[in-house]
């Protein structure tokens, strides 16, 4: 009855747990299980000590599980939204060889490291955002509350008015008194929105076109390769054959374009190709990778030379980053003064031409 009731108040309110949270848990469970403390006891000490609700109620459900006899992956799979494929079938691993405390482990790792990617991206679009976002609260302020007291002073005036003073007042009537229509493009942006999520052929045209944009597109395939390298080797030092990997790794990967990618390269290994000769054949792999990859196998060292691969394009992707942010500070301190700047000058041009006048 317990277990029923937690299914359903998971289901119920169907929210997620921050990737931060089942990092942490991974790391915990790991170092638990290695001190030697038997799992459903580790569950136990862990559940009690997390702060998130949700995640002590998921916790409660797959001890009950575990109790009942199953294994921690099986228990794991039957909760897709908070643990991707990749992870059960590591834990699968770890738990078939004996060393489930060292997948634990790599998973934290590996969650880690894809952790630090998002951030960066985050770290990009954050600041921006906010800055933005403020600029047009502002603005929208201005256009429907300071801007119509000046109209009805220059109205009082009877001179004529700039064009650009004019324009202003237009459109800040124009949002007063229509403003449902901004309602339009709020609801294209999310029903377009849905219709990418829900439609792999249009995903697949957007990354595309991604991909052919100057610096974003090289930015993509990095963040992209990184993802690609740093999974492969997770996988590939857990034991998993590497047909498993390539294709536990296509259908968990979020790009489309790649996905596919990948599972052209598991059909060339199938046939007898080694990974850095089916990688050849295909044009979104950079020759240095290739090249990479080719001396790790050569040298029974891939896991490591993956490992390696994902670390340098990290590094890459925090200097561009880095790079971006001093770019971006003078570009938005520059369109905030032609948004905000601008309103104030049209406001204030009928007045210095009456000072002109007199």
């Amino acid at each position: 009855m317990i277990k029923i009731i937690g299914q359903f108040i998971l289901k119920k309110f169907n929210k997620s747990i921050p990737s931060l949270e089942l990092t942490l848990f991974f790391r915990q469970l790991s170092a638990l299980i290695s001190s030697g403390i038997p799992i459903v006891q580790g569950f136990d000490i862990l559940r009690q000590s997390q702060s998130s609700k949700m995640l002590r109620q998921l916790l409660t459900i797959i001890k009950m599980e575990l109790e009942a006899g199953n294994t921690l992956s099986t228990c794991l799979s039957k909760f897709p939204k908070f643990f991707d494929t990749l992870t059960c079938h590591l834990i699968q691993t770890g738990e078939q060889s004996g060393t489930l405390a060292i997948s634990l482990d790599r998973i934290a790792l590996h969650k880690e490291k894809l952790l630090f990617i998002k951030n960066k991206i985050k770290q990009i679009l954050f600041y921006p955002v906010i800055v933005l976002l403020v600029a047009l609260a502002i603005s929208i302020t201005m256009l429907t509350v300071v801007i119509p007291r000046f109209a009805e002073l220059f109205q009082s005036m009877h001179s004529t008015l700039p064009a650009f003073t004019l324009a202003i007042i237009h459109l800040s009537d124009l949002i007063r008194h229509y403003y449902w229509v901004s309602l339009f493009p709020i609801i294209a942006i999310i029903l377009l929105t849905y219709y990418i999520q829900h439609s792999p052929s249009l995903k697949y045209k957007i990354e595309q076109f991604i991909l052919q944009l100057p610096y974003l597109g090289s930015l993509y395939i990095k963040i992209i390769l990184s993802r690609f390298c740093r999974t492969l080797a997770t996988t590939f030092a857990a034991g998993v054959p590497i047909n498993d990997c390539l294709n536990t790794i296509a259908y968990a990967n979020s790009s489309n374009l790649y996905g596919q990618t990948i599972l052209k390269l598991r059909v060339q290994i199938t046939k007898g190709q080694q990974l850095h000769q089916a990688m050849q054949r295909e044009k979104f792999f950079p020759n240095l990778l290739v090249q990479m990859i080719k001396v790790g196998e050569e040298s029974g060292t891939l896991a490591r030379m993956l490992e390696k691969i994902a670390s340098i394009y990290e590094a890459d992707i925090d200097h561009w980053v880095t790079m971006c942010g001093h770019l971006l500070e003078p570009l938005i301190i520059a369109i905030l003064g032609v948004l905000i700047g601008g309103l104030v000058v049209a406001m204030y041009l009928p007045i210095f031409k009456l000072g002109t006048v007199m």
